[in-house]
């Protein structure tokens, strides 16, 4: 046996070189932070944060078991599926939505998130999975209709705070924009009379007249529009953006899409969550 010495430097050796292989993997973990998915896949998966706002139905919405559900919640989780990933949901304000991205708060993000020039000056988007047909105008039943977007002049109008659908009524000589924080808000302003008329998204509009919503409005006019809706991804991962467009590419391609399509806009989705 050695020294008493040698062996307590033998201790303080060890201790040193376990103190070194630790600080080491820790820096490897770090080092992997670029992708946030990546480092947390060390730990027993690849997850992927993923923020949206769950108050838009029927693409997002808290149903009766206080889950979130909707299409958006649906094609997010087949997404990840087919990624290998698990989905982490995260409810958070609309507006907050680009800004979780850009500052890697979060994977991505999906919430009915028009792709437009300035957006994407801060993100990067994956294709689209969803083309609106029009902003729907929704007035109070027995009030002047607002049948297209020449007559929002002189009204007031609510729209979606931060939205491009609010960007267009701005466009038309309102009287004034009341903004709402919630697409539920602007149906209640209609109702109550604190505003002439509302405008949303076309699916939006019709899940509101057809699921339980107030049977004193009604869908008065449209306004055309091409509005694509993608997933918002930083712009510091392309190959995350690589992986969400081949897993959208096999979901349209393979009919997973269209059922999607079909449990939430054409049948009652209210009644299946």
């Amino acid at each position: 046996m050695g020294s008493y010495q040698e062996v307590s430097m033998n201790r303080r050796l060890k201790k040193v070189m376990a103190a070194v292989i630790l600080m080491g993997a820790m820096a490897m973990v770090q080092g992997c932070g670029g992708n946030r998915e990546e480092a947390k896949a060390g730990s027993g998966g690849r997850v992927l944060t993923v923020a949206t706002e769950a108050a838009y139905p029927p693409f997002r919405y808290v149903g009766r078991d206080k889950h979130l559900v909707g299409f958006e919640i649906d094609l997010a989780k087949e997404i990840g599926q087919r990624m290998g990933a698990e989905i982490e949901i995260r409810d958070m304000p609309f507006d907050r939505l680009l800004d979780a991205v850009a500052g890697k708060q979060v994977d991505m993000a999906i919430g009915a998130i028009t792709v437009t020039e300035q957006r994407e000056k801060q993100v990067a988007f994956s294709d689209s999975y969803y083309r609106l047909s029009g902003y729907s105008l929704i007035v109070k039943k027995g009030n002047p209709p607002v049948r297209n977007e020449e007559e929002l002049a002189g009204r007031v109008v609510a729209a979606k705070r931060g939205s491009t659908s609010e960007a267009e009524a701005k466009e038309h000589r309102p009287r004034k924009i009341v903004s709402m924080d919630h697409y539920a808000d602007i149906f209640r302003a209609v109702e109550a009379g604190e505003v002439d008329v509302g405008i949303t998204g076309d699916q939006a509009a019709i899940y509101e007249l057809s699921h339980g919503g107030s049977s004193h409005l009604t869908l008065s006019g449209t306004i055309p529009t091409e509005d694509n809706f993608a997933i918002a991804l930083s712009k510091d991962n392309p190959r995350l953006k690589e992986e969400v467009n081949e897993a959208l590419k096999s979901i349209m391609d393979d009919g997973t899409y269209d059922s999607l399509t079909n449990k939430w806009f054409f049948a009652k989705a209210v009644d299946k969550e």
